[in-house]
């Protein structure tokens, strides 16, 4: 180290410094240079680790309008991870509780599994009297459907050991007053009532196996939900329709998407007159999906 006088005073100096003002120019521009050359290589790294953002509120309403117009309807989807913040057509109008109609055999479906009430999905469930070979599995029933087989779920289990289940499930606002028949089909007059923001936030439970139930009564229950293969994944989907014979119908599409390592769930519902189907709620969510880039355009 060698010692420099400037002023009277005493200044050491590293070997090998730059001595004039251009070289310490030169130090901090090499400096500078460095930092952003790190910092520009870390950055792939960090977009690998994270999911694909979601598009603005405005390409969600502009996708919305154009996949629904006309329609009385409300869309909700969110990602499957804890905490994900839901998007929605309408934040007031998706918080009304609407009877799930036949998406409700989903839930019914987890407790009957849970229960013991059939071993598997695959195994038959009858009636008392009835021959064995008129019994129907879980799975024939959720994707035919077969109502009966949930009335006689329903009964088996009682109706005040159900709502106890379905509150236990958080699933909307179970009606224990409601006949156990009427509950089991999750139709109106009566019975359960749930909004879409809470149908996806049940599923979104269910896909990550957090139900105050067995994992393996989840994990079956997903495997029973009828899917479209899609590149890369599949698109899982429930749907239903009921309401009076003269009166306002109500149609569900729900499901989810699964799509590389990206989960995104799903709840779709319609109000209308004899019209509104299952079928046409799920055909608009498929579009909607599709111009969400969710999914791929199908020809």
């Amino acid at each position: 180290m060698r010692v420099a006088r400037i002023g009277g005073h005493s200044k050491m100096r590293a070997p090998g410094c730059a001595r004039s003002a251009g070289g310490d120019l030169l130090s901090m521009a090499y400096r500078s240079t460095l930092i952003i050359a790190l910092a520009l290589a870390s950055a792939p790294l960090a977009g690998q680790a994270q999911e694909a953002p979601q598009g603005p509120a405005s390409d969600f309403a502009a996708a919305y309008a154009r996949a629904f117009a006309g329609v009385d309807a409300c869309v909700t989807l969110r990602d499957v991870a804890p905490g994900a913040e839901p998007r929605t057509s309408d934040a007031q109008v998706c918080a009304d509780r609407l009877p799930p109609c036949a998406t409700f055999d989903v839930p019914v479906t987890v407790i009957a599994l849970d229960r013991g009430l059939a071993p598997d999905a695959n195994t038959p469930i009858r009636r008392e009297g009835m021959p064995p070979e008129q019994g129907v599995t879980l799975k024939d029933a959720f994707r035919t459907p077969v109502p009966w087989v949930y009335e006689e779920i329903a009964r088996r289990i009682g109706p005040d050991a159900f709502g106890r289940s379905l509150s236990a499930l958080r699933y909307g606002a179970p009606d224990v007053a409601t006949p156990i028949e009427r509950m089991a089909l999750g139709e109106s007059p009566g019975g359960p009532r749930i909004s879409p923001v809470e149908q996806v936030d049940f599923l979104a439970r269910l896909k990550r196996g957090e139900l105050p139930t067995s994992a393996e009564s989840q994990a079956r229950t997903v495997e029973v939900i009828p899917y479209d293969s899609i590149p890369d994944g599949l698109v899982a989907w429930k749907t239903g329709a009921c309401g009076p014979a003269d009166g306002a119908k109500t149609a569900w599409a729900v499901g989810w998407v699964d799509r590389g390592r990206r989960t995104t769930v799903f709840a779709a519902v319609e109000k209308g007159g004899d019209d509104v189907t299952g079928l046409d709620a799920k055909r608009r969510m498929r579009a909607l999906l599709e111009d969400l880039a969710l999914t791929p355009k199908t020809e």
